[in-house]
C-alpha cells in the first residue's frame, strides 16, 4: 500500500479501497471516477507540492494530496 502523497511523477498505482476521512472528499472522489480498480498516473508535481496533476481513465485531473490521501493505493 502506498498513500498518494508518495507518488512521484511518472509512477502509476491502482484504487483499491479508502481510508477514513472526509466522507463528503471521498464522495467527490467517487463521482469523478476514482473507484476500485482504477488506475491512476501522477503526470506533474506543482512547484510547492500541491496540487497534483493525474490521468485517470480517459482525463486530466488536480488533487490536493491530503484530501487524496483517502485513496488506498498500490504501485503498478
Amino acid at each position: 500500500m502506498v498513500k498518494f502523497s508518495d507518488l512521484k511523477p511518472g509512477e502509476s498505482a491502482e484504487i483499491v479501497g479508502y481510508n477514513t476521512g472526509d466522507s463528503q472528499y471521498k464522495s467527490k472522489l467517487l463521482s469523478m471516477g476514482l473507484v476500485r480498480g482504477v488506475r491512476l498516473k501522477v503526470l506533474q508535481v506543482a512547484p510547492l507540492g500541491d496540487p497534483v496533476k493525474v490521468a485517470v481513465l480517459s482525463y486530466r485531473l488536480s488533487l490536493r494530496k491530503e484530501e487524496a490521501n483517502v485513496l488506498m493505493l498500490e504501485r503498478v
